[in-house]
Formats: structure tokens, C-alpha cells, sequence
């Protein structure tokens, strides 16, 4: 039986897999790593196409669904563990990985927040993920979806939406509609600053208001217009307004800036 719990929301059509594959652009040379492999539907199509396939899948009630899936294949290995205690790196021995997966909605957040930090050994992501946050991080300045996670994911990757699901294609349908989502990560060398991540929540803590509001919290006024003057942003600015790639300026100037808040 299927658990709510974890979010097992299954996806069963062999053509739609199929093509979720191909958007994904899986060729033979590719090493895989599935989140959340569930019954193995997904796992099956990913290995006709890849070199090998890592499946992660939590829940052992789904263990002799995959080790068919992995008898049949010849090219899927099995992991029964939580991907958030997997390191991407040791599972692959080292080699860069690509990512699928239908994945858990309730640690979508968390799940996107590890692939940033272990990007080093990450090629690429492509994950069935809720609508809304698909349209979030792929959604540009003045948009109303815009906000720290569009930044954050912009300014270390490509984002694209290439399929919206309907939640009746899922097995039990969820309770909202999906999107599958394309991340590719730029510079797998650079290292996510986790300075930078703070200062991009930091910017849009009031995302209604203006910038200066959220940066109040923990810079000086003087500091801020200082900052406001190099930007030339006028005291109107908000950060839903704001380019990526200005982010990252903005913090390579505040750092070292005397902080109000310790």
C-alpha cells in the first residue's frame, strides 16, 4: 500500500516515462542517480537508456519490485536508504552524476538544497516537483512567483520547466499538479557560498516591502544606503525587481560590512 506519508505518489504510464526520459536527454554514457525509484517504472525506462543507474528509494516495502527491475536490467544498482543521508559522491564513486527523480514533495525543498551543495559531482537535475515550485524557481524578476529560491537556483544553474503533469497521471493523484523541471547546474567547481544564500533570504524576508526593510534586519541605514548608492537603486527598490546576477554583487559589497544584528 502506498504512504501518504512519504509522498508516494507513483507515475505508471510506460510512454509518458518514456518521454520524461527523453526530455531529459538520459544518453548511454550517463550515470544516474534516481530519487525516490518507488516500484521502479521510472528506474526501468532510465536503464534502457542510461549507462547505470543508482536507485535510492527509502521505503523497503518497495524492495522486490526494484531488485526485479535490477535483475532484468543488468545496469541498475540498489540503495534502500534516505537520499538525504546518501552521499552523492561516494555512491558514484566519484563520477558525475545526473539526477531524475519523481521525488518526495514533502522534502522538495530539501532535497534541491542538497543537490546545490553536492553540485561538484551533479551534472544536471530533472525532477518531477509541485507546480508552484517549479514556476518559483524558474520564474524571472517581476514576476510574482519571483523570489529567493528563483535567485538562489538561477545564479548556480539553468532552470526550465519542460512538462506540466496533471495530477490525475499520478497514482494515487495528488492534490496539486506538477511540473517536471530542468536544473543545470554552472561551474560544478564553484562551491555554493552559504553567505550568499543567507543574504538572498535575508533580501526578500518582506518580499512585499521595500529592500531597505529586509536589510534593516541586520545592517545600519548608512550601510545600506551606501549600498543603495554603488547599486543605484533608489530607496523604492525591491528585491522581487532584482536580477540574479546583482545579488551576488550586492553581498560581495556588504561583506565585511559591520552587521547590526551580531
Amino acid at each position: 500500500m502506498l504512504k501518504r506519508s512519504l509522498s508516494q505518489n507513483l507515475l505508471k504510464d510506460p510512454n509518458l516515462l518514456r518521454k520524461l526520459v527523453r526530455l531529459a536527454g538520459i544518453g548511454s554514457d550517463d550515470v544516474v542517480v534516481e530519487i525516490g525509484s518507488g516500484q521502479g517504472d521510472l528506474t526501468a525506462r532510465l536503464a534502457e537508456a542510461a549507462h547505470l543507474v543508482y536507485a535510492v528509494e527509502l521505503d523497503r516495502t518497495f524492495e522486490a519490485y526494484l531488485a526485479r527491475v535490477q535483475r532484468d536490467s543488468g545496469n541498475v544498482k540498489l540503495t534502500l536508504n534516505d537520499i538525504m543521508k546518501v552521499s552523492l559522491s561516494e555512491l558514484s564513486g566519484g563520477h558525475i552524476v545526473r539526477v531524475v527523480g519523481n521525488i518526495p514533495y514533502h522534502l522538495t525543498g530539501n532535497i534541491l538544497f542538497k543537490l546545490l551543495e553536492e553540485k561538484d559531482v551533479v551534472r544536471d537535475a530533472h525532477l518531477t516537483i509541485q507546480r508552484e515550485v517549479a514556476e518559483r524557481i524558474a520564474s524571472g524578476p517581476g514576476s510574482r512567483d519571483y523570489g529567493a529560491l528563483s535567485v538562489i537556483f538561477q545564479l548556480y544553474g539553468s532552470v526550465k520547466i519542460l512538462l506540466y503533469l496533471k495530477a490525475a497521471l499520478f497514482v494515487p493523484p495528488p492534490k496539486v499538479d506538477s511540473a517536471f523541471v530542468s536544473i543545470v547546474f554552472k561551474d560544478r567547481e564553484t562551491v555554493a557560498d552559504p553567505g550568499l544564500i543567507d543574504f538572498v533570504k535575508l533580501c526578500f524576508f518582506y518580499k512585499r516591502k521595500y529592500l531597505r526593510h529586509s536589510l534593516e534586519r541586520r545592517y545600519d541605514r548608512n550601510v545600506i544606503g551606501e549600498l543603495f548608492s554603488r547599486m543605484g537603486f533608489d530607496v523604492s527598490k525591491r528585491a522581487e525587481e532584482i536580477e540574479p546576477w546583482l545579488f551576488r554583487e550586492m553581498f560581495e559589497f556588504m561583506e565585511g560590512k559591520e552587521r547590526i544584528d551580531g
